[in-house]
């Protein structure tokens, strides 16, 4: 009887370091950014209510930056309208950035619309983004919903 309490203790030791080290103490839970990029673009005229705004498929860069002093300390190309940035808690502004529009240099074949320093023509881009502030709380993904739209479109 004896020994088989003391097995039974021995085995009962045995196993309590083991599950406890199987525990995390600290579990450090990310934090970040995460949403998704909008289409606004109206195809003609607007309808009223509008419908929902689709996912942006294009490429588009979202940028972040710290709200206190404007650094920017994230960057990620998307091109399926969905990203997710870690960051550490604070205030900061974050943005859709539609890639810019190329340059036009004029030759016998090409004739550009309009110059600009170093013979380069200005082109408006068509393409604008949008940017929001957004407060990251500690262990959390805050959700952020952008938008690109197509003025050029009217």
């Amino acid at each position: 009887m004896r020994r088989g309490l003391l097995i039974i203790a021995v085995i009962a030791i045995a196993l309590v370091p083991a599950s406890a080290a199987g525990k995390k103490r600290h579990s450090h839970k990310p934090a970040g950014v995460e949403g998704v990029v909008l289409n606004s673009t109206c195809p003609g005229p607007c309808a009223e209510p509008a419908p929902p705004a689709p996912t942006y498929t294009g490429a588009v860069t979202i940028t972040v930056t710290r709200a206190s002093d404007g650094q920017q300390v994230a960057s990620q190309a998307i091109s399926d309208g969905q990203f997710r940035i870690r960051l550490k808690r604070g205030l900061y502004d974050v943005s859709s950035v539609p890639p810019s529009p190329p340059t036009c240099e004029p030759t016998p074949e090409t004739i550009c619309p309009m110059y600009g320093a170093e013979n380069k023509a200005i082109i408006a881009p068509c393409l604008t983004g949008e940017t929001q502030r957004v407060q990251v709380r500690r262990h959390r993904f805050t959700h952020v919903e952008l938008h690109v739209s197509n003025v050029c479109i009217v």
